[in-house]
């Protein structure tokens, strides 16, 4: 039985073989006297130790002894010979790892390798010339030049050989015929260039300075590495050779050819390497821009109660197209079963791939089995197998979607390239599979609320779900049979001002109370719901023109009738609808909503029926557009209320920094349009963090920069989520809410009055919010300890005047009421 060795042991023979045949190839190609201008083996030990760990280094000391001491040198030389190359390649590695690697900038980095190449080839030609000395054996006219020699000639091996031996194995980019074209004729240019100048005696090396520019712009790293090493040949070979515009004759040839193919090959990987990463970060910029616009068109979708079905194929879609694949597929797991059920898939743009089953076995050991053991994102390879387990597709990738803290399903991209798939796939397809989590705890939520009760729970009337469907059936019925049917839709005036006098509870009451007075006079067959937080609704089966206005009044003289305890006499404002105006149940609603906004608007304690005539001052385009932005805006609300919720401390934050906003308005001289505005950008604030994983938005300990660069996104993204309903200073304002009165907010660094005064009011709100609220890195403060934080920091982090605002507010003892779970939940401002 034969024993195998061991792998360590294998890595390290495989490394000493290596370098001992670079070695001896090189030895036997010298150029003048023994000279060897390039040592192409220090760049294989480098490469060798960089990639397998610093314990190959007995690799590069055997390989080396064994050249040596099987040539023409003595046993010291040999010696010498060998521990030159380990004591080089260990202080390059060690160098690195210590000081190089954590440097952030790029450029700045890699010249500090270079730096450390130098420091590693200078103990080795030390170490190594030392010893030929002792030998007497040193190559060159005195021992200085000898070891500057030797010096280049390793660091000259290193730039060539290692870059491209650190390449080997790793992905490549998509081949594109027209670039490789052009690669190729930029490094024949290059080379064929090198060949006539160092030709001729007077050969101007100038014109070798566009086609390098061209290269490092235009070619990728691994083409300007071989171009380097090939011109590095023809240089040192024609300069060794007594041509070209560097030789002047003598041993001083070969230095000035390695001076040379060191500074050249120097100057042609900092380039290019420079080159690809600003071209990197313009694809990361590009790719994170459509990505965040496909993020915001499936939150939307989210948002505005999209069917989960909806939600899956338009993920599958978006998520497909971004990463340039065929299908994504949204599958849920089947309690005991290898069973996965199909819930929607989209196909990118121009793929025409088969879709897939309804319901798939899960095949063992794919991306789907992984992932339902590990729970984390997984990515399965069939480009080899004889037989695909989901025909046509090679390649996929999953993502787990989690709801409810349990694991529902997964996001799946399936492929037919043959191309390895990028290597942040499963971070990317995350993001998307967070939605679909979220997209399917609503809906089950939804389920789940239909199921118990069709009622409003606080007021006992239909709830808005309920009323939506009993007024399809109702106008279909009148429609049916001929009958008539009006719509009546009622607002309660002033409401804000009862929130923030009462409080919740006491707005609460006001709601309950108006509920039941309106059910005690509407008359048999009248359905009276709820539609909104305190909108309220009466619809009105066979009843219509006047009679309709006539039970609308009713209604709301039942109201104002007797004041209520502790708020006094409310009152109504109402619209009035049937269906000679509209055909359709949307339109009903829409054009009762237009006429209530009417009332409002002249007065309020009115009840108007609609009429063209009557309520002019509103086209149907402007009543559309205002009822498709309220929706719009609701839909959004609803989403940074489910951000809000993650985190118990952060729950109706959102409300409570729209109701502090709004009252610093007012106090900064505001008019009430403009306080409205505030407040609904308010509540949309910190929809942005919707794009923030959920391990960093809780996180109890201190962020690390990398985290807090996270989070400094939310600002950016919540602003174009929200650029397609809110208006242009509403954006600007939700963008702005974390920029500084000295300029060290972010995300655009604003100073002084370059922030907008929505912004610096919003930010004042949302920073008092967080001192003041309980969160998982801090207790709140009190109001007086925030009052004196906020006091400290004006003129600095927040604006003056909006300290100003601030101070007007505590003085009239109306911040205590919208501090922490005091500000309660405020509605929408009221027209």
């Amino acid at each position: 039985m034969t024993s195998r060795l061991p792998r360590g042991l294998l890595r390290v023979i495989g490394v000493a073989v290596l370098y001992a045949l670079a070695t001896r190839l090189a030895l036997a190609t010298p150029l003048r006297s023994g000279v060897v201008a390039v040592w192409p083996a220090a760049g294989i030990a480098l490469a060798a130790l960089l990639r397998g760990g610093i314990g190959l280094w007995p690799g590069v000391l055997l390989g080396a002894f064994a050249a040596k001491v099987t040539g023409d040198h003595g046993l010291v030389a040999a010696i010498g010979g060998s521990i030159a190359p380990t004591v080089e390649a260990v202080v390059c590695v060690l160098l690195i790892d210590r000081f190089v690697r954590p440097v952030q900038r790029g450029d700045v980095r890699r010249f500090a390798a270079i730096v450390a190449l130098f420091a590693g080839a200078a103990a080795s030609a030390v170490i190594g010339q030392s010893t030929l000395w002792l030998q007497g054996e040193m190559l060159g006219p005195d021992w200085g030049t000898a070891v500057l020699r030797w010096m280049l000639g390793d660091v000259t091996g290193i730039l060539l050989v290692t870059p491209i031996l650190l390449a080997v194995g790793r992905q490549l980019p998509r081949l594109r015929p027209l670039s490789v074209a052009e690669d190729v004729l930029a490094a024949a240019t290059m080379l064929g260039t090198a060949e006539l100048v160092f030709r001729h005696p007077q050969g101007q090396i100038w014109l070798l300075i566009p086609i390098g520019v061209w290269l490092v712009l235009r070619a990728s790293t691994l083409t300007v590495s071989l171009t380097s090493a090939g011109l590095t040949i023809i240089a040192v070979r024609l300069t060794a050779d007594g041509a070209g515009p560097l030789a002047v004759g003598g041993d001083a040839d070969v230095l000035h050819a390695q001076t040379f193919a060191v500074m050249i090959s120097a100057c042609l990987y900092l380039l290019s390497a420079l080159t690809t990463d600003r071209r990197q970060m313009l694809d990361d910029h590009r790719r994170l821009s459509e990505e965040a616009a496909a993020l915001r068109r499936v939150a939307t979708a989210v948002a505005g109660g999209a069917t989960p079905h909806d939600v899956a194929e338009q993920a599958g879609r978006e998520v497909a197209g971004l990463m340039a694949l065929d299908v994504g597929v949204v599958v849920s797991f089947q309690p005991g079963s290898d069973v996965v059920r199909c819930l929607g898939q989209g196909r990118a743009d121009g793929v025409d791939t088969p879709p897939l089953p309804p319901l798939s076995r899960i095949a063992p050991g794919s991306a789907i089995d992984r992932l339902r053991r590990t729970g984390v994102a997984e990515r399965f390879d069939e480009r080899g197998a004889a037989q695909l387990t989901m025909p046509p597709y090679t390649q996929r990738v999953a993502a787990p979607i989690v709801t409810d803290a349990r694991l529902w399903g997964a996001l799946i991209v399936c492929t037919t390239r043959d191309d390895d798939l990028p290597a942040d796939a499963e971070l990317r397809l995350q993001r998307f599979a967070e939605l679909m989590g979220m997209a399917i705890a609503n809906a089950d939520a939804r389920a789940r609320l239909v199921a118990q009760a069709t009622t409003d729970q606080l007021t006992g009337l239909v709830n808005h779900r309920a009323f939506h469907e009993r007024l399809r059936e109702e106008v279909a019925s009148a429609q049916r049979h001929g009958r008539e049917l009006a719509l009546a839709v009622f607002d309660i005036d002033r409401f804000k001002q009862v929130n923030d006098a009462l409080g919740h509870v006491g707005g609460d009451a006001v709601l309950a109370e108006t509920a039941r007075r309106m059910a005690a006079a509407s008359r048999t067959g009248e359905i009276v719901a709820r539609i909104g937080g305190d909108e309220l609704a009466l619809l009105m089966p066979g009843v219509g023109g006047d009679a309709a206005h006539a039970a609308a009044e009713r209604v709301r003289r039942a109201v104002a009738a007797a004041p209520f305890q502790h708020a006094g006499v409310m009152t109504l404002s109402a619209g009035v609808c049937d269906l000679t105006q509209a055909t359709e149940p949307e339109d009903l609603l829409r054009l009762a909503d237009g006429a209530l906004y009417w009332a409002k608007a002249h007065g309020r304690d009115a009840c108007i029926p609609y009429s063209p005539q009557v309520v002019e001052e509103l086209s149907a385009d402007e009543r559309a557009d205002r009822l498709e932005h309220a929706r719009a805006l609701a839909a959004l609300g609803a989403l940074a209320k489910a951000i809000d919720a993650k985190d118990p401390a952060t729950i109706r934050h959102s409300e409570r920094v729209a109701a502090l906003a709004s009252e610093l308005a007012g106090e900064a001289g505001w008019g009430p349009a403009d306080v409205a505005r505030l407040h609904d950008a308010a509540l949309v604030h910190d929809v942005g963090k919707i794009g923030v994983p959920d391990a960093v938005l809780s996180k109890p300990g201190r962020l690390t920069d990398e985290e807090y660069d996270v989070i400094k996104r939310h600002a950016d993204l919540g602003a174009r989520i929200v650029a397609g309903v809110l208006d242009v200073e509403q954006v600007a304002w939700v963008r702005g809410h974390h920029e500084r009165h000295d300029g060290r907010g972010y995300p655009d660094g604003l100073i002084e009055d370059q922030i907008t005064e929505g912004a610096w009011l919003l930010a004042l709100a949302d920073g008092w919010d967080a001192m003041t609220g309980a969160r998982v890195y801090s207790a709140p403060m009190t109001l007086e300890a925030a009052l004196a934080e906020v006091r400290r920091h004006a003129g600095a982090q927040f604006h003056p005047d909006a300290v100003a605002a601030l101070e007007r507010l505590e003085a009239r003892d109306a911040l205590r009421a919208l501090t922490g779970e005091g500000a309660g939940s405020p509605p929408a401002v009221t027209a």
